[in-house]
């Protein structure tokens, strides 16, 4: 892989929005769940398949990913099926990343990344006990990005799904990732297939700090990518703000300024990526 390629696939992962969560099921289900155009497709080996289904998953899993591409969620490391997920999928060359259910403490990270090197790590992050543990989690590679896994932590914690009960857990999330210096974090997935539903609950978790969001459903895919990226507003106010502060600084004046001017940046540099990739 060229430095270019590699950089372009760091961008792509920091930056992807829509996360579609789809059980390993048949070929048929995972070729339309590829082309509903997801930022990432996540084959799902935790929660999506009770546990009779869960050795055909694995191998309907390892048939796709040798002739296309995918992430893969697997089962948390206190669990057995964690290390049979694991032998299932190992040196796949359509595997691009592994999701990994209720991770809780660096070790289990670790434990993951040496059973397959060299393939990025989106951390679940599902109770009280992650939620204290996470900026070590967030630090420990290969931790590309943290997802925020709401039904098991209000499980777990008793919290309520307003966004006032998990206000904490998801900053806690987000100041993590930026403190670590990985892309911001992923939120829950909304359990509603009303769109209006579905947009605001994407514009909360961008209001947070949050650029990506889990989804359980093809037709949510859209609004969600829509919804985090910058609309024609954020646009042109990054246009008049480097405009009139100079894309170098040159003529900032307060100390107000340069952060307007690192933001209008940001807001371009997305808004290009997300028009490439169109």
């Amino acid at each position: 892989m060229s430095v270019e390629t590699a950089q372009r696939s760091e961008a792509d992962l920091a930056m992807a929005r829509s996360w579609l969560l789809v059980p390993a099921g048949g070929g048929g289900v995972l070729a339309a769940a590829a082309a509903c155009g997801a930022d990432a497709l996540i084959i799902d080996l935790e929660d999506g398949l009770p546990f009779a289904a869960k050795d055909a998953g694995r191998v309907c899993t390892a048939e796709w990913l040798t002739g296309n591409a995918g992430w893969v969620r697997i089962n948390d490391a206190t669990t057995p099926h964690w290390q049979r997920d694991l032998d299932a999928i190992r040196g796949l060359p359509g595997l691009r990343g592994l999701m990994l259910s209720k991770t809780e403490s660096p070790e289990q990270v670790r434990d993951t990344a040496a059973e397959i090197p060299g393939v990025p790590v989106v951390a679940l992050v599902e109770s009280a006990a992650a939620i204290v543990a996470v900026d070590d989690i967030a630090r420990t590679a290969p931790v590309s990005r943290l997802a925020f896994g709401i039904g098991d932590y209000c499980r777990d914690t008793g919290a309520g799904r307003t966004p006032m009960a998990l206000a904490y857990a998801r900053s806690r999330l987000v100041n993590a990732s930026r403190a670590a210096r990985i892309g911001a974090p992923i939120d829950g997935p909304t359990l509603s297939r009303d769109a209006e539903v579905v947009r605001d609950d994407t514009r909360l978790a961008r209001e947070m700090g949050m650029t990506g969001k889990l989804t359980l459903a093809t037709e949510q895919v859209q609004v969600i990518n829509t919804a985090f990226a910058p609309d024609s507003n954020d646009i042109s106010w990054a246009e008049m703000t480097i405009a009139r502060l100079g894309a170098d600084g040159s003529r900032v004046t307060h100390g107000g300024h340069p952060p307007q001017l690192a933001r209008a940046h940001d807001i371009l540099r997305r808004a290009d990526h997300f028009a490439s990739q169109a």
